[in-house]
Formats: C-alpha cells, structure tokens, sequence
C-alpha cells in the first residue's frame, strides 16, 4: 500500500494512529514535529503526510506550506484537537484553506482515518505553490 509520513507531538497519539494505519496495510514512519518531518521528507519520497497542526518547534501549517513549495508536493491530511489559543474548529478551517487534500478532528477513528487516506490518496496532489 502506500508508504506515510506521520507527524504527531504526542507519542500515545502517533502510536495509536500508526496502528490503524498499518491495519489499513499502510507503511508508516514517524516525526514528532514539523521540523524532524522536512528532514524525513527529504529523506524519502513519500506517498501521503498525515500531520497534525499544533506542535512545538515547527507546525504543520509550515510543514504544508513548505511540502506545497516542492517540486512534487505530497498530499497532506491534516488534524487537529485545537489548542489553548485556537478552537479545533478555527484550526481545521484555516487548514482547509491550505493546499491539503483532507481535514480531521481528534480523536479520530480507524474507520474516519482509513477513508480519509483512501480519498487523499485518489486525489489529485495538493497543488504546488510558487
């Protein structure tokens, strides 16, 4: 299946949701934030960025902007649970305006992650900005 790239500060989190990756036959590597994401990105070509937004160090708002900027951008979901300054919904609305091709709450279910993927992965690539 595809080969993923998820970014995710919290441990518990990124476990939980590599399982249900590799439940849906996904090959899964990991980045605690935005910042060890460009250097996995770099490293190898992924299929798909599951990033979530609010995270230390670097974001995932510079972790979709700068994959955009690329000559060949990968699709992005991004998710959110919010954060103390910004509500989820504020979060996932400034995130749909962004070149990604898929937006999720947490807590997410396998199911609601599995679709996601499957219709990120149909999509076409995010497009590439200048």
């Amino acid at each position: 299946m595809a080969l993923i790239l998820l970014i995710d500060d919290d441990p518990q989190v990124r476990t939980v949701l590599k399982g249900f990756l590799q439940i849906g036959g996904h090959r899964v590597v990991e980045a605690e934030n935005g910042r060890q994401a460009q250097k996995q990105l770099l490293a190898e070509q992924v299929d798909l960025v599951i990033t979530d937004i609010v995270m230390p160090e670097s974001d995932g708002f510079e972790v979709i902007m700068s994959s955009a900027c690329t000559d060949t951008p990968p699709k992005i979901i991004a998710i959110t649970g919010g954060s103390p300054n910004l509500t989820q919904q504020t979060l996932l609305a400034i995130a749909q305006r962004m070149p990604v091709n898929k937006v999720l709450a947490k807590p997410v279910t396998c199911e609601a992650l599995l679709t996601a993927v499957q219709d990120a992965l149909a999509a076409p690539a995010p497009h590439k900005l200048s």
